[in-house]
């Protein structure tokens, strides 16, 4: 304190001893000196995070509170990886700390289990892409007007280092229950500068991007963070685009298919205006659409139309509450018993997660279903029902598991499909889904 107040006094002193300078210069060295002023006061007052702290209630806390967070490494291991960190805390900065945490957590096997170190992300620092990983590679399927040239490009690599390495690193912050989760996560990650700086990847702001053009033909691309918005996203346009990937952001949907008596069901995401206003505030309830309205119109179609099929579409599910999905199979399967000569294929995909997969599992238990698709991001038996808590200095917010869902009695990674069909970038541009093509000729 004794140091600001003697620097704030001689920042005073060069004010006052500059209105006495040429009237040209008098304004010019108050506005720099003002700024300096400011500068220096503001910088007084930031707080230095203390993460021994942090580190110490994350210890305590996620051991007391996780149901069993103990299970794949022991606790043994935890406080060690945890001491590692706070050794090497003076290397890194609030970011990297995060960071640092988030592998060591993410190592331990609860994907549901993670520190949210997304709260503290530059927005600035980031490079407006969205990206795709198809059975070819990683693909640019979005970004801003003024890159629109690399759309539907490869990308090889970043700054010379290869898309297998880069993958690898950035897995590190993932609890990796299978591929799935992988190829889902990475692409996510991948266009956050402070992470692929964390691991080396870039320094500062110089990107360039390795890429592959729709002909093959290979070059460099100079890349720099930029804010991607509806404004000026632009999209890498297909010749068409199949009914799931024109609806994946809806809640849920349904298509009946008249020429091939398909009834098609996509199931979004495991919520709605019910739920909402059973287990939150209801206050944004009536933004959300009704299940209840939605099944009632789905067992109408299904007792007034032609059916030979029915598609149950949760391969972009990432979940939210079972119970909704649940009662509807339930009752699905009961229609089913009574109408034996319907085939139900359920379409599964790497985002398929937490309570979509319990749903997955109420169609094996209860129905005949043929599960076709892509092998799911989580596991049948998995942590879940989500709680947190924030640490003290940081502010950064832990979620943790306070329940086991048990739903196979065999201990697997994923839910794998019957008949396993992984996203080519090759039928995405023409505006093919192989799954539907698959089903449709069955």
């Amino acid at each position: 304190m004794k140091a600001k107040k003697q620097i704030e006094r001689l920042l005073f002193q060069a004010i006052q001893s500059s209105i006495k300078q040429r009237p040209q210069m008098k304004n010019l060295s108050l506005l720099i000196l003002g700024l300096l002023l400011f500068q220096f006061c503001n910088s007084q007052n930031i707080k230095k995070v203390d993460w021994d702290s942090d580190i110490d209630y994350l210890a305590k806390e996620l051991s007391e509170k996780h149901y069993n967070f103990f299970t794949e490494k022991s606790k043994d291991d935890y406080y060690k990886a945890l001491n590692q960190v706070k050794s090497n805390k003076d290397n890194l900065d609030d970011f990297g700390i995060a960071l640092n945490l988030q592998q060591v957590i993410a190592s331990f096997g609860d994907s549901h289990t993670r520190v949210n170190y997304g709260e503290i992300i530059d927005k600035e620092q980031v490079l407006p892409l969205h990206l795709y990983w198809f059975k070819e590679g990683l693909f640019v399927l979005h970004t801003t007007k003024e890159n629109s040239e690399i759309l539907g490009h490869q990308i090889l690599s970043v700054n010379g280092t290869s898309i297998k390495t880069i993958q690898d690193s950035l897995s590190t912050l993932i609890t990796v229950d299978n591929q799935a989760m992988v190829k889902f996560l990475v692409p996510k990650l991948f266009p956050l500068l402070q992470v692929l700086n964390y691991f080396g990847f870039v320094e500062g702001q110089k990107v360039e991007l390795g890429l592959k053009d729709l002909e093959g033909n290979t070059k460099k691309y100079i890349m720099k963070p930029a804010m991607m918005n509806r404004q000026n996203r632009k999209m890498f346009l297909p010749n068409s685009l199949p009914f799931c990937f024109k609806n994946e952001r809806v809640f849920f949907v349904d298509n009946y298919q008249a020429s091939d008596n398909i009834y098609y069901l996509q199931y979004n995401k495991c919520w709605s205006k019910e739920l909402e206003l059973k287990y939150r505030n209801g206050k944004n309830a009536n933004k959300l659409p009704s299940f209840k309205e939605f099944e009632d119109k789905v067992f109408e179609t299904l007792e007034s139309k032609p059916i030979q099929k029915i598609v149950f579409d949760i391969r972009f599910n990432g979940g939210g509450s079972s119970s909704q999905g649940t009662y509807f199979i339930e009752k699905l399967a009961r229609f089913l018993d009574k109408n034996p000569e319907i085939n139900l294929y359920v379409v599964l995909g790497r985002t398929t997660f937490s309570s979509a997969i319990l749903n997955a599992m109420d169609c094996k238990r209860l129905t005949k279903a043929t599960f076709v698709g892509e092998e799911t991001g989580g596991k049948p038996n998995h942590f879940g029902e989500v709680k947190s808590f924030r640490l003290p200095n940081s502010k950064l917010r832990v979620n943790y598991s306070s329940k086991y869902f048990k739903r196979s009695d065999e201990d697997v990674k994923t839910l794998a499909p019957d008949y396993y069909m992984e996203p080519s970038f090759k039928d995405y541009k023409i505006g093919l889904d192989p799954v539907m093509e698959w089903i449709k000729k069955q």
